[in-house]
């Protein structure tokens, strides 16, 4: 499945989170002034919980294309409304699989999309979780071999605040970071961990 974000359905979903999920959680969102104007870049938020999701795409101006685990795009009408909104489908245990995939990112990139990565793969509540260098290593390799000169990577940071009967969430965005090649993933990777959990307050 080829990425096809749709820019109607991609303003509905961004208005229905703003009526529901806006309704819970208040956002406070810092430092866009460090988001690049144009594309292409990674967006590397820290990853709390499954709002994080909307909540990114309610708080950042540019459409956005998510990297999501393979197994969510096996269930048909969960597949559509992914596709519709830039889903970008990775099977983490199958490598060949995932590289495949994110071949696919290539003419996304080589149009300035904005691609959002969970580096640390899964929720870590309250601390910031181990990077996972692999993903950065594809994008890093993606840069290398298709001429798209440096990919910035961005790093966001997340953290909830309690508020009555939902939680202000402050969003802020930090400098770009950007690396020459692949075999700069692990040190990228862990600068990157580094500040989003400065970002977050941890």
């Amino acid at each position: 499945m080829n990425p096809s974000l749709s820019p109607t359905f991609y303003r509905l979903g961004r208005w229905l989170c703003r009526q529901t999920v806006g309704r819970v959680f208040s956002l406070r969102v810092e430092g866009l002034e460090y988001l690049p104007a144009h594309g292409p870049a990674i967006i590397c938020p820290k990853h709390q919980r499954w709002e994080d999701i909307p909540l990114i795409g309610m708080a950042l101006p540019p459409p956005l294309h998510y990297i999501a685990k393979v197994e969510l795009f096996r269930q048909p009408v969960v597949r559509e409304i992914l596709g519709a909104w830039g889903g970008v489908p990775v099977d983490r245990q199958n490598p060949r699989a995932t590289l495949s995939s994110f071949k696919r990112l290539l003419p996304l990139l080589a149009q300035g999309a904005y691609i959002v990565l969970f580096p640390e793969g899964t929720y870590f509540k309250g601390r910031v979780g181990p990077g996972k260098h692999r993903l950065i290593q594809l994008l890093l390799k993606l840069q290398n071999q298709d001429g798209l000169g440096y990919l910035p990577f961005v790093p966001l940071g997340v953290a909830y605040e309690p508020r009555g009967r939902g939680y202000t969430v402050r969003l802020q965005v930090g400098p770009p970071l950007i690396a020459s090649g692949p075999r700069q993933a692990p040190a990228l990777t862990e600068a990157l961990m580094a500040r989003i959990g400065r970002l977050s307050g941890f």
